[in-house]
């Protein structure tokens, strides 16, 4: 590797950590993204933000790449960085698909759920038994499919 190639990948590297530094910690300013976290995050939450900072720095990377390439007029640096850009936006794409692929059947559940305690409620307020039971029998099933997506999590969690 020359002394051009070593000067432009830290650059890159620093300019990169510089940048995402910035933008999460704010430099301790109160209200900065990592002062606003819970103390106990989930792990899969930690998961998917680990995957998008990557995606995020890798488009950093990439920009900085391609602008020091600009700069050099080294058109290597200029492909590359468009070539970080452009795995980036995969990354992303991905980790959309993932948060739209879970969340149906989380949000399916949570539906079942509200539905079972309506229907419950009413057959309280009614004092009809086969509402309050059809009520109990949803919020079962909600349970159920709750149960399910906490497997499909730890299977997925276990071949990553």
């Amino acid at each position: 590797m020359s002394f051009r190639q070593i000067f432009n990948l830290f650059a890159s590297k620093i300019l990169t950590l510089l940048l995402i530094t910035t933008v999460l910690l704010n430099f301790g300013a109160p209200k900065a993204f990592a002062a606003t976290l819970p103390t106990q995050i989930p792990s899969q939450i930690l998961l998917t933000a680990s995957n998008r900072v990557e995606a995020v720095s890798k488009n950093l990377e990439g920009k900085a790449q391609e602008a020091m390439g600009n700069i050099t007029g080294d058109p290597k640096d200029q492909m590359m960085g468009k070539a970080k850009q452009a795995e980036s936006q995969v990354r992303n794409m991905a980790e959309d698909l993932k948060d739209q692929m879970q969340l149906k059947g989380r949000a399916k559940a949570v539906t079942k759920n509200l539905e079972g305690k309506t229907q419950e409620a009413v057959g309280n307020i009614t004092g009809n038994t086969k509402d309050q039971m059809a009520g109990k029998a949803k919020q079962a099933e909600s349970q159920g499919l709750n149960l399910v997506e906490d497997a499909k999590e730890a299977i997925h969690d276990m071949f990553k």
